[in-house]
């Protein structure tokens, strides 16, 4: 008797543990702090690599004649990645507020081809400009951009210096993030 109480209590115990970080995990998901920390200089890939991918608007851009611009931020995200999907509003915001800047952000999406109707409903839905989105079915980003994981967003200069490298979230709204974006990241 005394063993089973013994193994309830720590079974108790664990799973009161447990609980209390996913609360907190989940609870400061939901409050992240903006960190700029996040913000590294890139040192994995050098210069932007001569791809193409097909928008939503089935046109083939190439990514290099995107340059012209006074910065080109490239958004890696899909739709099974929760905070993939927590910062699209706030990053088709910051594209919207670029405007006619001569900043652009695109979205190229990792999902499976399966998934395309979902992604563009998404995309509708934020109000997202369709030729912005990019679609990777074949995941040729992962090895032309060495990715780890997403979200992942890349700064890159209009002479296609990848500058800038971003792993995980961060927080788009942030007034001197984007100040520091419209003075071109310079």
């Amino acid at each position: 008797m005394i063993i089973s109480i013994k193994k309830i209590l720590k079974s108790c115990f664990y799973f009161t543990t447990i609980s209390i970080m996913f609360y907190n995990i989940s609870y400061s998901a939901d409050k992240m702090p903006y960190s700029i920390a996040k913000i590294k200089k890139e040192t994995q890939i050098n210069k932007l690599p001569d791809v193409d991918f097909v928008n939503l608007n089935n046109k083939i851009l190439y990514l290099n004649k995107e340059l012209k611009k006074n910065i080109l931020i490239v958004n890696f995200w899909a739709l099974w990645c929760a905070p993939c999907i927590k910062e699209m509003p706030d990053l088709n915001e910051l594209s919207n507020k670029f405007g006619n800047n001569d900043s652009k952000i695109l979205f190229i999406n990792q999902d499976n081809s399966k998934e395309l109707k979902k992604v563009e409903e998404f995309v509708d839905r934020l109000n997202i400009d369709r030729s912005n989105v990019l679609m990777d079915f074949d995941m040729k980003s992962n090895k032309n951009f060495l990715l780890r994981g997403i979200p992942t967003t890349l700064i890159i200069d209009r002479r296609g210096i990848v500058k800038w490298r971003i792993e995980g979230v961060i927080d788009w709204t942030d007034k001197n993030l984007i100040n520091w974006l419209i003075e071109g990241a310079n």
